[in-house]
């Protein structure tokens, strides 16, 4: 074992820790700004939902996850251990629907809460900016799966 794993181990767990904040603040913040009725408070719920996605989600996903790979290989443990592909599957699933769903239904509704509020600044009114269900449906996924993480990596059944 490497000198540097208690270190690695300690960045993983602080990139865990990263990720589930950005993932759990994200879940709340998308579920408020859906039942506001004020525009304001809906572009604010959009923009902040986009900049918590990009300043903890996203860099915990990968910090985590890379370092988690790593830690496996480095710790002694077998990539054939169940606790092991459990893992790393629901790692796969998280990454993948951060990626590919979560991250572009962010982006299309902070460029419309954008242009709603240069739209509402002219002092038109227009439409209140639509929250998407997929992205925040599996925003809720990714909580669970954060969830079942943390529990494969202190009990390793």
């Amino acid at each position: 074992m490497s000198p540097f794993y208690p270190w690695f181990l300690f960045l993983h767990i602080a990139a865990a820790l990263w990720l589930a904040a950005g993932v759990f603040a994200s879940a709340v913040v998308n579920v408020q700004g859906k039942r506001s009725t004020v525009a304001a408070e809906r572009i604010m719920a959009a923009r902040l939902l986009w900049r918590l996605h990009v300043i903890y989600t996203l860099p915990g996903l990968l910090v985590a996850g890379f370092l988690g790979f790593y830690l496996v290989a480095a710790g002694g443990f077998r990539f054939g251990e169940t606790w092991v592909l459990a893992a790393a599957a629901l790692y796969l699933l998280m990454f993948l629907s951060t990626l590919f769903v979560v991250t572009p239904g962010l982006a299309r509704q902070r460029s419309a809460a954008s242009r709603q509020a240069v739209t509402t600044s002219e002092g038109a009114t227009a439409a209140p900016v639509a929250f998407e269900k997929v992205p925040g449906i599996f925003t809720h996924v990714n909580a669970l799966v954060v969830l079942l993480l943390v529990c494969l990596m202190a009990v390793k059944p």
